[in-house]
């Protein structure tokens, strides 16, 4: 019995420049010398391709005379920088006006309200528009809003006062003040006045004119809100403060529809 022998034989892929020139040959014996084995470069021989691989996620690069790659787009990292200095620019201007703020902090101001006198105060018997008999009244009353504002370097801004008068539920008269200004360090008086001209009362009329003839006299209430504020910076930093003074009164007619007095005054700060 015969022993074959398989035979293998080794094949090499031949060289580009071996085939273009003997194109009817498609394989070559490993004897012959001009057949090459095929060799495989790895990526790091070839600086240039590595190189654009790196930069190719951001950047686009070309190739100069003088064989150097040049990186193109770089407006994103100036953006980048700008947006870096901007914030460390607020960021310092934020922690110098704390700082600010805490070295100068204003104390809270001290308000205070006062009531002048009653210039006038009549209840007429009289006719509405609509046939119907009842009292009017009319009335001037001068105030004093007194502001004491302890900061020695910022001055206070007072918003418009508000000014109310009531017997028991009824808000008969109310008026609105201007905008003042307290002077840094300085205690200020200010002149506000409420009056009401044949005001209709109808029912509380009469019985307002039966208390101020009377020997206990005519209680009223009169209530004021006051907002003020301190601009340390500008509207940035602005802290507000609300007051609210409510004051009882009474009015006694001691000669008779001639003269008005105020017998009674008592006034407090309710916030």
């Amino acid at each position: 019995m015969e022993r074959r022998e398989d035979h293998y034989s080794n094949y090499f892929v031949q060289s580009p420049s071996t085939v273009f020139h003997d194109p009817e040959s498609e394989f070559q014996s490993p004897t012959r010398s001009d057949s090459a084995p095929l060799v495989l470069s790895s990526v790091n021989e070839f600086p240039r391709y590595s190189d654009f691989l790196r930069n190719s996620e951001n950047n686009f690069l070309y190739e100069d005379d003088e064989k150097r790659l040049v990186p193109l787009g770089t407006s994103n990292s100036s953006w980048w920088i700008v947006l870096q200095v901007g914030w460390r620019f607020l960021f310092s201007l934020g922690v110098a006006l704390l700082v600010f703020y805490i070295a100068t902090q204003p104390p809270h101001p001290n308000i205070s309200f006062r009531i002048g006198r009653f210039n006038q105060f009549m209840l007429e018997e009289g006719v509405d528009s609509h046939g119907v008999s009842t009292k009017f009244l009319t009335f001037n009353c001068s105030t004093k809003l007194i502001v004491d504002n302890k900061s020695n370097v910022f001055g206070l801004h007072i918003h418009p006062p508000s000014i109310k008068f009531f017997f028991g539920p009824l808000n008969f008269a109310k008026a609105q003040g201007p905008k003042l200004y307290g002077l840094s360090h300085e205690s200020t008086t200010f002149q506000l006045y409420i009056a009401t001209t044949n005001r209709a009362m109808y029912g509380a009329g009469t019985e307002m004119n039966d208390m101020l003839l009377s020997r206990a006299g005519l209680p009223l209430i009169l209530r004021t809100s006051i907002i003020s504020d301190y601009r340390v910076v500008w509207n940035i930093i602005n802290p507000k403060y609300h007051h609210k003074v409510e004051c009882l009164l009474l009015l006694a007619d001691k000669e008779r529809h001639s003269h008005v007095t105020m017998i009674r005054e008592k006034c407090r700060l309710v916030s």
